[in-house]
Parts: structure tokens; sequence; C-alpha cells
């Protein structure tokens, strides 16, 4: 973990989220990550440059100074690759396009019930509307005085749809 990893750890907005059966663990996980951070500053970003020149003119053994410089310079510590960044990056940009796709519909939605809200808001109370308000306002679940229904006023029973029914 690189040095700007870790100090760019927001802890106070990560210890928000963590449900109060988890804080135990995720306080030892800070302070491991702490401790880590401290050790990691302790030493420099790069190690020291060592001076060839002054241990090959101090040291008599000929070609060991050289020896040590060829394998040191050499050596190289293997990093695992990161393969997982761009895969982390990319997801993150669908999971954005979807949140704000999904915010577009919400606030329509919020619109919508918004308007309806003050609609009905603006009606008369039941207790003071006539049938001629309540007809105008649901139409579709009001008594129609041009075309009368028979009880019990459901569809399924009125003359309208006995039409080619069988007679019992």
């Amino acid at each position: 973990m690189s040095r700007k990893a870790i100090k760019a750890i927001n802890w106070a907005a990560l210890a928000e989220r963590i449900p109060e059966a988890e804080k135990t663990a995720f306080s030892v996980f800070k302070a491991k990550s702490d401790q880590h951070l401290r050790r990691m500053t302790a030493n420099p970003e790069t190690p020291p440059k060592i001076d060839w020149a002054y241990y090959k003119k101090n040291i008599a053994l000929s070609g060991l100074v050289d020896k040590f410089q060829k394998e040191y310079e050499s050596f190289t510590v293997p990093y695992p690759a990161d393969k997982y960044t761009s895969q982390i990056e990319a997801q993150e940009k669908e999971l954005l396009a979807e949140i704000e796709q999904f915010i577009k519909e919400s606030n329509g939605r919020i619109d919508t019930a918004s308007k309806e809200a003050e609609r009905v808001k603006s009606l008369l109370p039941f207790s003071e509307m006539t049938m001629e308000d309540f007809r105008d306002f649901c139409p579709d679940q009001a008594l129609n005085p041009d075309k009368p229904t028979v009880w019990p006023h459901i569809p399924e029973v009125q003359p309208e749809n006995e039409k080619g029914r069988p007679s019992h």
C-alpha cells in the first residue's frame, strides 16, 4: 500500500458506516493500519544511496565491492501487478451512471407524487363534496345518472355485459 493511499483513507466517514457490532473489529483494524503507517513513515520512501567509491577505496579485497554492487543493483523486489484498479474504476463509473439514472427517475417520481399530493390537497374534503364534485374528481368511480347500474354495481353483472351469455 502506498503512503498516499493510506493517508487518503477517511477514517471518520468509514467509522460512521460501521455497524455497532463491528466497532471493535474496526478499531483493531485502524490500530494496525496506524501502526503500519508509523513504521512506513519512519523509513525514507527510497533507500539511501550507497557510496560505492568509498567502499572500493577502503576495502582491500579486490572485486568484493564490485560483486556486492552488482548484486545490490540487480536485486528487485517483486511486487504483484495491479490488475484490479482498472476493473474497480470501470465498475465505479458504471455504478455512478446507474446512480445518476436512479436519481433522475426518483426525482421524476417525486415530482409526480408531489403534483398528485398538491392536487389532492386542493380538493374539497369528501365530507363536504357533492355527488357532482365526486363525479368530476373520480369519473371512473362515480355513478353516472345517464347510465344507471344494477346491484351489486360491479361490471360483471351489468346488463351491457350480459349480451351473449346463455340464459339459465
